[in-house]
């Protein structure tokens, strides 16, 4: 019986190498890449039954632009997205971008034994529970904030200044600041006395969703 091929892309080493050999210890051939390029060429030469995707894969197409590539070339391959990105509002697009019948699962869900497997034969049997959509859990971080309002987190977290950020979103320095604390406001985030708003900002989205990776 032919083994089913799933194709592993995480830019952190060790965790794409744990990942790979549970994968492998259950009797799946597996294939890794750390980045776009290398998984795009493993597509060809490969053809995995499901691709297990990082989102933030560092400098270059992020893992929604691979799911969106594997889809256009290999519309038979199922897509696992694994992250630490609560929702995909974090990358910059809204839950519209995951491709129909796709999973969206965050790393930190699975830590229990076995619930990975479980997670790659319920996709490759088509079997989409509602469990197997994190990115749409009410309950999630920051589910109540606005993309805008992400973006902006995310904006602040990466090093741009309130100058840059205005000028990015072609308004002015004070709407950027009253947007961040509109943002920390509506995150449930008090504003301390005794630390500065941006700084407030940067440790609000680095506790939901960890430093955020610059794709430019």
């Amino acid at each position: 019986m032919e083994k089913r091929k799933v194709l592993v892309v995480e830019d952190d080493a060790l965790l794409r190498s744990l990942i790979s050999d549970v994968l492998n210890s259950a009797g799946f051939a597996v294939t890794a890449a750390g980045n776009a390029v290398d998984a795009k060429n493993a597509i060809s030469n490969f053809d995995p039954d499901v691709a297990l995707l990082d989102i933030e894969l560092g400098v270059g197409p992020s893992g929604i632009d691979l799911a969106e590539f594997i889809k256009s070339q290999a519309p038979h391959v199922a897509i696992i997205f694994l992250t630490h990105l609560p929702d995909p509002r974090f990358a910059g697009v809204d839950s519209r971008a995951i491709p129909k019948k796709s999973a969206y699962i965050r790393k930190e869900m699975i830590s229990q034994p076995g619930l990975l497997l479980e997670i790659v034969e319920s996709v490759l049997r088509d079997e989409m529970g509602r469990g197997m959509r994190h990115d749409l859990d009410p309950q999630r971080p920051f589910a109540a904030l606005s993309q805008s309002q992400v973006a902006v987190l995310r904006s602040v977290a990466l090093g741009l200044s309130n100058s840059e950020i205005a000028t990015q979103r072609n308004t002015t320095v004070r709407a950027v600041e009253n947007l961040i604390r509109r943002t920390l406001s509506a995150a449930g985030i008090e504003n301390e006395a005794t630390v500065n708003i941006r700084t407030a900002a940067v440790r609000a989205y680095i506790e939901a969703a960890g430093l955020p990776v610059s794709n430019e």
